[in-house]
C-alpha cells in the first residue's frame, strides 16, 4: 500500500469504525470515497453505503483548540453564507445546518432552543435539542424554559425578593389568544407588532450579562408602552411583554432607570449552557435506535415522513461524551436516494454514536469542511443542487491553522 493510500485508510478507520475490531468491518459495507484530517482533532469522511452518499464528522471534545458554536442566521442564510460571514472573525472549520424553522418568517425563526455563547436566543420545543454545559459536556434531550423577573433594585433583592414567571420566549402566537402572562423577546426576534391596547411593553436596555443562561442578568427599563404599534428590539437588550391585569398591576409603577434582573435556565442541564440548538427527533438513546417522533412536539403530518427517505442531516455524541460527530446523508439524486430516519439511527450507532437526533433535513441539509467547502448540497436534480437559506447552524471553530478557506467551492 503506497504511503497516500495508507494515510487515507487511517483517517477513514478512525472517523468510520464502530468499536475497538477491525477497520475491515467497516470497509466491507461501505466505500470509502474520500477522508482527510481537517484540523487537529477533526477529522472528514465521505463514502458510499448501499447506493447512499454520506458526509460524516469526528471531533474529539477534548481538543482545546476546537471550539463549538451554534449561530444565528442573518434573518436567513445558507451555510455557506454564515461560514463565509464568520470566517471574517474566526476560522470555520466545520459546518452543518440546525433546526426547522418558519418559512413565513423573514427573521428565520426555528422553531426549538438556541443559546449562543451562553446567551439565549429562543426558548426550547418540546423537541430533542444539544447542548453544551459549562465544562463542554453534550447532552441531547428535551429541555424547559425556567425564566423569572424581578424589578427589586440589587441592594434590596435577597432570598425571599418576589420574583414572577417568564411564561415564554419569541412566542408568536396572536395576542388575542393569551389573557395572561409575561413574555420577552429577544434581539433576534427584531420587531414586535403589538396589535391591542390591553398589553404593556417595558423596553429593557443594557443587559448584563446578555440574558446569559444561569446568570442572575440585570439591566435598567428603558421605557413602557402600552396601545398598538411596532417596537424595535434594542441590541445588547429585551422586550417584556405582560398581559392580563394581574401582570399589568406588577408593572404599573415602572418608570424609565427602574432596575431589573431576570433569570434564565434550561433544565435539566444545570450550571448554565454554552450552546444549545434545536432540532429532533431523537433517533439513537442509549446506543440503540429510538425514534422519538411521536414522543416529541411534531405535527401529525410528519409521522408520514418515518417510511420515507430524505436527505438527512443529524448530529451524535459517544458513550463517553469525548466525540461528537456531525453527519450529512445525500438524497433526492441519482447516485443517493436518502435515508429514513430509522437507517439514520442505525447508522448512527455503527460510525460511534451513544446518543444522537437529527436536524431539519430535506433542502435544508448541507455541510460544511474547512478547505473543501460546502460538501454536501441536496433537494433537485443532480446537476442542480440547492443550497437553502436556514435560520441558525451548528459550527466547529479551531484556534490552530487548518484548511479553512474563506469562501466555498460549488460541488
Amino acid at each position: 500500500m503506497n504511503p497516500t493510500r495508507a494515510c487515507v485508510t487511517i483517517v477513514a478507520c478512525a472517523l468510520l469504525a464502530t468499536g475497538p475490531g477491525p477497520c475491515t468491518r467497516v470497509h466491507a459495507a461501505s466505500e470509502v470515497l474520500e477522508s482527510e484530517k481537517v484540523a487537529p482533532g477533526l477529522l472528514y469522511g465521505r463514502y458510499r453505503k448501499a447506493g447512499i452518499i454520506v458526509h460524516a464528522m469526528k471531533m474529539d471534545l477534548r481538543q482545546k483548540d476546537l471550539h463549538i458554536r451554534s449561530i444565528k442566521a442573518i434573518g436567513k442564510e445558507t451555510v455557506r453564507q454564515m461560514v463565509d460571514r464568520l470566517n471574517g472573525e474566526t476560522r470555520v472549520a466545520a459546518a452543518i445546518n440546525g433546526d426547522f424553522f418558519r418559512f413565513e418568517s423573514a427573521a428565520g425563526l426555528p422553531y426549538g432552543v438556541q443559546v449562543s455563547d451562553g446567551r439565549l436566543i429562543f426558548a426550547p420545543l418540546r423537541r430533542s435539542m444539544i447542548g453544551f454545559g459549562p465544562n463542554n459536556e453534550p447532552y441531547i434531550g428535551v429541555v424547559s424554559l425556567k425564566g423569572k423577573v424581578s424589578f427589586v433594585a440589587k441592594e434590596k433583592r435577597g432570598p425571599v425578593a418576589k420574583w414572577g414567571e417568564i411564561d415564554g420566549v419569541n412566542v408568536l402566537d396572536e395576542e388575542n389568544t393569551r389573557l395572561a402572562g409575561t413574555y420577552l423577546y429577544t434581539p433576534a426576534f427584531v420587531q414586535l407588532k403589538t396589535t391591542t391596547a390591553r398589553t404593556v411593553i417595558v423596553i429593557l436596555e443594557s443587559i448584563e450579562p446578555a440574558l446569559q443562561v444561569g446568570d442572575v442578568c440585570e439591566g435598567t427599563v428603558s421605557a413602557v408602552k402600552t396601545g398598538e404599534g411596532d417596537l424595535k428590539i434594542p441590541d445588547g437588550g429585551c422586550l417584556l411583554h405582560f398581559f392580563g391585569d394581574r401582570a399589568q398591576k406588577q408593572v404599573a409603577a415602572l418608570r424609565p432607570g427602574h432596575p431589573v434582573a431576570i433569570k434564565l435556565d434550561l433544565p435539566p442541564i444545570a450550571g448554565g449552557v454554552s450552546q444549545a440548538i434545536g432540532g429532533g427527533p431523537r433517533v439513537v438513546r442509549d446506543g440503540k435506535v429510538s425514534v422519538e417522533l411521536t414522543k416529541e412536539d411534531f405535527a401529525p403530518d410528519m409521522l408520514a415522513h418515518l417510511p420515507m427517505r430524505h436527505p438527512r442531516s443529524a448530529i451524535g455524541y459517544d458513550r463517553k461524551k469525548e466525540s461528537l460527530y456531525l453527519v450529512m446523508v445525500e438524497g433526492r439524486h441519482a447516485e443517493s436516494n436518502g435515508m429514513t430516519f430509522g437507517e439514520l439511527g442505525q447508522f448512527l450507532i455503527e460510525i460511534g454514536c451513544h446518543q444522537a437526533m437529527a436536524f431539519d433535513g430535506g433542502g435544508s441539509s448541507s455541510l460544511y469542511a474547512a478547505g473543501k467547502g460546502i460538501v454536501s448540497y441536496s433537494d433537485g436534480p443532480f446537476v442542480n443542487f440547492e443550497e437553502r437559506e436556514i435560520a441558525n447552524g451548528l459550527l466547529i471553530t479551531t484556534d490552530e491553522g487548518s484548511n479553512a478557506e474563506k469562501g466555498s467551492r460549488k460541488k
